[in-house]
């Protein structure tokens, strides 16, 4: 049973959340200076779409990973500000701002998760509690989504147990950055788990794994056959981009998930979903936490594939 003290521990916790995001989100929602003004007239996406775009961060990251790439979007002219999703320590899901009824372009719906070390299932439950109050309570018919490293396995996950229920929204596109779908390179960083079932994530090693004539990598991490084992349920309709990074040092990857692993996600849905794109990015600006917050042409190319 909960004890006094828990509870209030948990409402303090979530009202220190809910303030700590309501000040981001004014951060980020907030409007474009003159300058600015003047360069969205002349940058405005030739494809005026509505649908919703998901933003998902992934380990240790939060909102800021998110901004560079979402306040690009509404200084454009492509999206517009919408919600920002606080998922509280006991899964409670709280929503602020708004989604317009009659939207003239795409809101984006910024996801924050208060500890981000909860792991790539966790994420991915928390996504399906979200995309069913959003067709519950603002009548979401479809969306588009951004995930970045394990954001974007729990975005997996999610579509492929879940994605034809008639409960969610309907996926259109999908924005993968940097996913860890076969294994982390096990790099024995501060904020990487020692212990534990998430321990286990950080399994790959530089050099280690190669993908074979077929696709498929040579060696497949647990996290890889869950995938692969559910591909079919994935939504047939969606349209995927997947993006990942070479730093060029010798170690295949982006600094913390390989080239073999990133890759690895066509074999399981390329002949599953309606569209399958892979862009790859070199240098230092395609270092994993870069990729998202730091390198405008995987910005660029994520609007195209969302809008163009």
């Amino acid at each position: 049973m909960m004890t006094k003290r828990n509870k209030i521990l948990i409402t303090t916790t979530m009202i220190i959340g809910a303030v700590v995001v309501l000040v981001v989100a004014g951060i980020l929602f907030r409007s474009p200076s003159h300058s600015q003004r003047m360069s969205q007239r002349t940058t405005l996406a030739v494809n005026h779409s509505t649908t919703p775009v998901l933003f998902v961060h992934g380990w240790g990251a939060g909102l800021r990973s998110q901004m560079p790439l979402a306040r690009k979007a509404i200084r454009e002219g492509y999206a517009q500000k919408g919600l920002v999703v606080y998922v509280g320590p006991s899964g409670q899901i709280q929503m602020y701002g708004r989604l317009p009824a009659h939207p003239k372009k795409s809101s984006e719906i910024l996801v924050k998760f208060p500890n981000a070390y909860v792991g790539e299932y966790k994420e991915a439950a928390a996504l399906h509690k979200i995309l069913i109050l959003l067709k519950r309570h603002y009548h979401m018919t479809q969306y588009n989504a951004i995930g970045h490293s394990m954001g974007a396995y729990a975005l997996t996950f999610q579509a492929e147990k879940y994605g034809n229920s008639n409960q969610l929204p309907r996926l259109n596109k999908l924005a993968l950055i940097a996913g860890p779908f076969d294994g982390i390179l096990n790099r024995h960083k501060w904020d990487q788990p020692l212990s534990g079932k998430l321990s286990r994530l950080w399994d790959d090693y530089p050099g280690q794994n190669r993908l074979l004539a077929n696709g498929q990598p040579k060696i497949k991490h647990p996290e890889y056959r869950v995938l692969m084992r559910n591909r079919y349920r994935f939504p047939r309709q969606a349209k995927i981009l997947n993006i990942f990074g070479q730093v060029n040092d010798g170690s295949d990857s982006d600094g913390t998930i390989s080239v073999p692993s990133a890759l690895s996600l066509g074999s399981i849905l390329k002949k599953q979903v309606a569209s399958y794109k892979v862009r790859g990015f070199s240098g230092q600006l395609a270092k994993h936490a870069n990729l998202e917050t730091k390198n405008t042409r995987v910005q660029e190319t994520i609007m195209k594939f969302l809008w163009g």
